[in-house]
């Protein structure tokens, strides 16, 4: 699974943060269209994440992971075939429905397999082998977008995800049954955890689009907004590992989770005021390592959650239907206020907020 991980990163990482730069300056789509796109993506995110037990009951986890692989190539096909026809709709549903199979399926598999007195530290292990093929990524994506153009970068992406499947044949097949309803994120006993996973995708949306499309206005270049990503990447692997021995009580991480949202919050805020290569290098630095204290914990703590309830996947389609709800909100303050840097601000206010929830 860690090995798929890797190479899957390594696939998705070489086009990733280049997507909302392929739309806005090689497609020539406005800001909003841009966001369009990214709503209808988190939208068909949230919708999918009804019908993925479904799935999984009727198939498995492994094949579950295996289809979002299939429609993943798919997307890549749609947005190069976006030079020839304005749906912009299509490879935005079908990004949206591959990322939710792909990560409630791995979630779940995870929440099976993790063992709880060490699950900090394969959590870190996990964020090491996906970092690993970010790392490598962006770099290598906008080497091959400078030189030959979006059309190979994609090409190069698809091997790269057949690649990523095999290891998945080797592992065991796992069928899960669960009902879930969107009405499960608003009961009274939930409502917490709700807003909080909302706020957090109000962040992931900052990754997907704003921050680098905000990087790209400012500097112009593919390289170096690769090559940001990719010396942000290392930095992260180098504390992963750190991270996930020291973590390993529920006291610990919940510690290191509420001052790494502060510092990571405080870091979003400083966009406002950067301008130069060095100043994106050394803030997305800060942004990654603070980041890792977040999201390892975060992960580590959801997972034991999940583990003690009663039907994991329902939980794991909970929290992922109400991220999406975040990325929708985020979204719309883009659409609304036409402005990437009050949705990275407000980003930084909703991490604040997570912090102390």
């Amino acid at each position: 699974m860690y090995i798929s991980i890797a190479i899957k990163n390594l696939a998705l990482s070489m086009i990733g943060i280049f997507i909302p730069i392929y739309l806005y300056a090689d497609l020539g789509y406005s800001l909003f269209k841009v966001a369009m796109f990214f709503l209808i993506y988190s939208i068909s995110m949230m919708v999918t994440s009804l019908a993925v037990p479904k799935l999984t009951s009727r198939f498995s986890l492994k094949r579950g992971i295996l289809l979002s692989m299939f429609l993943f190539i798919i997307n890549i096909i749609l947005l190069q075939s976006l030079h020839y026809h304005g749906m912009f709709y299509l490879p935005a549903m079908v990004w949206g429905v591959a990322n939710a199979i792909y990560w409630i399926s791995f979630h779940t598999d995870f929440v099976k397999n993790s063992d709880r007195r060490n699950r900090s530290q394969e959590v870190s292990l996990w964020y090491i082998m996906a970092f690993l093929g970010v790392l490598l990524g962006p770099i290598f994506g906008s080497i091959i977008i400078t030189y030959l153009g979006f059309l190979t970068l994609f090409l190069v992406s698809i091997l790269i995800l057949l690649l990523s499947a095999v290891p998945l044949f080797m592992s065991p097949e796992m069928h899960e049954i669960v009902r879930f309803s969107y009405g499960d994120m608003f009961r009274k006993s939930n409502i917490k955890q709700t807003f909080f996973y909302i706020f957090y995708g109000i962040r992931v949306i900052v990754g997907n689009m704003a921050v680098p499309l905000f990087i790209f206005l400012v500097l112009g270049k593919y390289v170096e907004v690769g090559g940001i990503a990719s010396i942000a990447a290392l930095s992260s692997m180098m504390i992963s590992l750190f991270v996930g021995r020291v973590a390993r009580t529920e006291k610990r991480e919940r510690k290191f989770f509420k001052y790494g949202a502060i510092f990571h919050s405080l870091g979003l805020f400083i966009f406002v005021f950067i301008k130069t290569f060095i100043h994106f290098v050394i803030t997305n630095i800060y942004l990654s390592l603070s980041f890792v204290f977040v999201e390892i914990p975060h992960h580590s703590m959801m997972y034991s959650k999940a583990k003690k309830t009663s039907n994991p996947l329902g939980y794991i389609c909970y929290r992922e239907a109400a991220i999406s709800l975040g990325r929708v909100l985020g979204i719309l303050i883009i659409i609304l206020t036409g402005s990437l840097l009050a949705n990275i601000v407000i980003s930084g206010i909703a991490v604040m907020i997570m912090a102390f929830l």
